[in-house]
């Protein structure tokens, strides 16, 4: 039982620091939408999502597979290896931020609205100690330091977000969100320097770096790459959406934007939730070759999963216009397309676990193509339909995104594992839907 212990322990409060930093997100979102003008709203919202998509794209994928080369390593007891990848990380990370922040800094020289210029500019200034946070946490989870693998981020920085919202609106400096953009690097710099401090010696950025004998970052780099795009289409979407809206919407609408498309994403992790604590379930009962314990496995769990975001969806149908008039008068034309981005988070609790079945499998690298396409689906569709139906048109457009990864998930996993993790293939299963003997 301790041992069992051990293992879930960490996974709860994984959970339970991204239950809090969605909840001081959320709040934060909601203070700023109450005490704001809705123009100033929007490019918060931008710049929030351009912190965190461009943190990702900084991170070159890097902080995806340290998750499991760094706990490999470690187990192994192979400090060189540990070595050598974080110099590949680090070295390959600094040019990305090199890059991303040359790119910024030429915003400010294009003829667009200065708001959403300076969202961009101050969003991806502070992705850059955002991505340090992140290949800290792939470190400190390696050396089983799980609150500092997670905390930081999803925590203190929100945390830190809401507080400094909350102040701003304590002392009446409501008429714009300059404040709190400038107030994005910084507060990220201070988590990161925070965690590093904490971490001593695990820390993944010292300052004079163990030397290392060979630069394994053409290795590192395809695999990487392909984890970056997983990550992307898998948990960067709204982001990416709401960057999208910045191209096309005015300041005002792309806050209605944000507030549709955020609470759309948060009912969508409640209901995925489950399939984070039935991994380890999961990878037993495929080590047992128990193809049984597997196909109920995953039928429960994309059973809880449908079930509730069906509920979700029934009851912000009903309950939409109060929750949004929370937010404001404003933001009472976020209620269709709220409804449309549930049914997108619809169709990605029912596409299941494949994804999951894919990388337990090794297929990252397959899977990450299918990953591209589908943001490229969603980039393309959005191009067609938001010049002509707006908020709406962005909003079909990540449905039908959704729909390509999920069949494309789902052809692709059949033919790969010879089986299907979605909610579809578990209802059509003979052997699930009648008790075995």
């Amino acid at each position: 039982m301790a041992s069992l212990g051990r293992m879930i322990a960490p996974l709860i409060g994984l959970m339970g620091a991204r239950l809090a930093g969605a909840g001081f997100g959320f709040l934060s979102q909601l203070v700023l939408a109450r005490a704001f003008p809705p123009d100033q709203v929007g490019v918060a919202f931008l710049a929030i999502s351009v912190t965190t998509f461009m943190s990702l794209v900084i991170t070159g994928g890097y902080h995806t597979i340290g998750l499991t080369y760094l706990a490999r390593f470690q187990a192994f007891g192979r400090p060189g290896l540990i070595a050598s990848f974080l110099a590949a990380a680090r070295k390959d990370m600094i040019i990305l931020a090199m890059i991303a922040v040359i790119v910024a800094s030429g915003l400010w020289f294009i003829p667009a609205d200065p708001g959403l210029v300076a969202a961009g500019f101050w969003g991806t200034i502070a992705a850059v100690p955002l991505a340090a946070i992140r290949l800290n946490n792939s470190a400190a989870n390696a050396q089983r330091r799980f609150a500092l693998s997670y905390a930081p981020d999803f925590v203190f920085r929100s945390a830190l977000l809401l507080a400094l919202v909350g102040l701003l609106v304590l002392f009446g400096l409501t008429q714009s969100t300059w404040p709190v953009l400038v107030a994005l690097p910084v507060i990220a710099l201070i988590v990161a320097i925070g965690q590093a401090m904490l971490l001593g010696a695990d820390n993944a950025w010292p300052l004079q770096p163990q030397p290392v004998n060979r630069d394994m970052r053409v290795f590192y780099r395809r695999r990487a790459i392909a984890m970056l795009a997983v990550t992307i289409a898998g948990g960067a979407t709204a982001d990416l959406v709401v960057m999208i809206g910045g191209l096309f919407l005015e300041a005002g609408d792309l806050a209605v934007l944000g507030v549709a498309i955020r609470i759309a994403a948060l009912v969508g992790f409640f209901a995925m939730a489950s399939q984070q604590f039935v991994l380890r379930d999961l990878v037993t009962a495929r080590s047992s070759q128990e193809q049984g314990a597997v196909d109920i496995l995953l039928w429960r769990t994309n059973l809880a999963g449908a079930g509730t975001m069906l509920v979700a969806i029934i009851g912000t149908a009903v309950l939409g216009p109060w929750i949004l008039s929370l937010f404001g008068p404003h933001y009472a034309a976020a209620y269709w397309p709220m409804l449309v981005f549930l049914l997108s988070q619809a169709v990605r609790v029912l596409g299941g676990m494949n994804a999951q079945l894919l990388a337990l499998s090794g297929h990252q690298v397959r899977s990450a193509v299918l990953c591209i396409l589908a943001i490229a689906a969603l980039v393309v569709g959005a191009l067609l339909l938001a010049p002509f139906w707006g908020i709406m048109g962005i909003a079909w457009a990540t449905l039908a995104a959704e729909l390509f990864w999920a069949v494309g998930l789902g052809v692709l996993t059949q033919r790969l594992e010879g089986r299907r993790g979605d909610f579809l293939a578990g209802l059509f299963t003979h052997q699930l839907l009648i008790p075995r003997r």
